[in-house]
């Protein structure tokens, strides 16, 4: 009698925990995410991407790093011409680009697209500019793509790949 009584609790704990479950949605379902991301406003957080990315161009050109750095996570990974890993070695290959900033820096956004979760964001697009290499003006163009994380409603560029040609 001692063990039926245990295992009737304990029966009846996992028959009302297997019920429960039934009519609650997966975590991964798309009730769920929506539910939770209600509040969420595509239009601003837009907006505060791509006046991220105008921020950045102005910060280039002005020779300011420190202001540039303030988008990068700090594991962020960028990738050009090399493959540049966290806040340090970005910070280091900016302190460079600056001495030589681009001038007439055109950037044409294609896009800023959301993961239905809203906690990641990318935006895409063409990006032309003239830069003095050896004493002579050389134009450049070429496409970026920003990764951004929502880290606490502020977003933050997780990677980065650009391609560019004189």
């Amino acid at each position: 009698m001692r063990r039926t009584r245990n295992v009737f609790p304990l029966a009846l704990v996992t028959l009302i925990a297997a019920g429960c479950g039934r009519n609650a949605a997966p975590v991964g379902d798309s009730t769920v995410a929506s539910s939770r991301t209600a509040s969420f406003d595509e239009t601003a957080a837009r907006a505060q991407i791509l006046g991220a990315d105008s921020a950045f161009v102005r910060a280039i050109k002005a020779k300011y790093v420190d202001s540039v750095m303030v988008y990068y996570d700090p594991h962020a990974v960028s990738l050009g011409t090399k493959a540049v890993k966290d806040t340090a070695e970005l910070r280091k290959s900016y302190n460079e680009a600056v001495k030589n900033p681009p001038r007439d820096v055109n950037f044409q956004s294609g896009g800023v697209n959301f993961s239905n979760d809203h906690s990641m964001a990318w935006d895409y697009g063409t990006v032309s500019q003239t830069a003095d290499v050896k004493g002579k003006p050389v134009k450049t163009s070429g496409t970026y793509l920003n990764v951004w994380k929502n880290v606490g409603g502020r977003w933050m560029i997780v990677a980065e790949i650009s391609s560019t040609a004189p």
